[in-house]
């Protein structure tokens, strides 16, 4: 069985293009499969969990089973999705945000490279609000060093606060309780949690990188991405705890310093004043990015090509199906 974990906090008017981008992952590529849905809401003050809630009746049909994980009051998106990976009956999965929208690709085929490896780390592209794909190559620079952060560098990478593998999807056996409980210490990193402790446990871990969106970001007011956000400050000052962990257990003096002094750019990064901001820029993780940038700089800026335009055009006509399905079941 596969699952589609959906986690949801006050977006009543977005999700429907998540779930419609699930009901084309299911239609177009996912014959003679068995699907689960779980959908998470952190305590919604708009109409989510009725969207949510009416979506799945009409679309009961596409899953084996569906589980509806709503919440009274707001605990951070850390405890939803611990509670949603907690309720995954099969051994792949994938867990997305309910703002965004599962590319037009083939995801099931990327998931069983899960047969060879432990984790699969993916590209994706960001969206505006008015589904307009975001071209600007240097804007995916991050996705496509995963092709080449690895070994000793991943480890340490990941470390340091890397915000890679995002969109990676790994074994659920992998999800161990020490990893769910390391998790659950936090509020808004789920992901580079989850990643770090995992890391931290396997040290022989197998890993490839698939250079196409398997994720559409949306880029908003209230998104985590969007360096304004309300939720960014403490975002930040997480990834500095993150660091801080790390860096308590470090052995290597060189090592410690380098992860005291990526706690203090992560500070550098809630700051009010633009010019204090920018000192984030002198870090060990953008030092690390610089050089391998220097070092793989072709082969990046042709990753980089590739994946904008090569999917771009096909994401921005995705975008404009789903919404075209969302407009005909408002008029329905």
């Amino acid at each position: 069985m596969f699952t589609f974990i959906v986690t949801c906090y006050n977006q009543a008017d977005v999700i429907p293009y998540m779930l419609e981008s699930i009901k084309y992952q299911i239609e177009k590529f996912g014959q003679g499969q068995e699907f689960q849905l779980i959908v998470t809401d952190d305590g919604s003050r708009d109409d989510s969990c009725l969207v949510i809630s009416r979506w799945i009746q009409e679309n009961q049909n596409l899953f084996a089973k569906t589980d509806k994980l709503f919440r009274e009051e707001n605990a951070g998106i850390c405890v939803n999705y611990v509670d949603a990976l907690r309720r995954v009956e099969g051994e792949r999965f994938v867990a997305v945000n309910g703002d965004d929208l599962l590319a037009p690709f083939n995801l099931f085929e990327i998931t069983a490279k899960l047969d060879d490896h432990d984790m699969i780390c993916t590209a994706f592209l960001k969206f505006t609000d008015r589904g307009s794909i975001i071209r600007s190559y240097g804007t995916y620079l991050e996705v496509v060093l995963q092709h080449f952060i690895r070994g000793k560098t991943l480890y340490r990478a990941i470390k340091l606060g890397f915000p890679i593998m995002g969109t990676a999807v790994c074994r659920k056996s992998l999800l161990t309780e020490s990893v769910l409980d390391f998790i659950l210490q936090f509020r808004t990193v789920n992901d580079r949690a989850c990643f770090q402790k995992i890391l931290d446990e396997n040290k022989n871990i197998r890993i490839c990188y698939v250079n196409r969106p398997i994720i559409l970001y949306r880029i908003s007011a209230t998104s985590i991405s969007n360096f304004n956000s309300p939720t960014r400050v403490l975002h930040n000052q997480e990834v500095a705890r993150l660091c801080r962990i790390e860096r308590e257990k470090e052995k290597s003096p060189v090592f410690r310093l380098l992860l005291r002094l990526q706690e203090r750019s992560a500070a550098f990064r809630t700051s009010p004043r633009y010019a204090v901001r920018l000192l984030r820029f002198f870090s060990p993780y953008f030092a690390i990015m610089f050089w391998l940038y220097i070092r793989h700089y072709g082969a990046i800026r042709n990753m980089e090509r590739r994946l904008v335009d090569g999917h771009q055009k096909e994401c921005r006509i995705h975008y404009g199906k789903m919404e075209a399905r969302i407009g005909s079941r408002s008029d329905s």
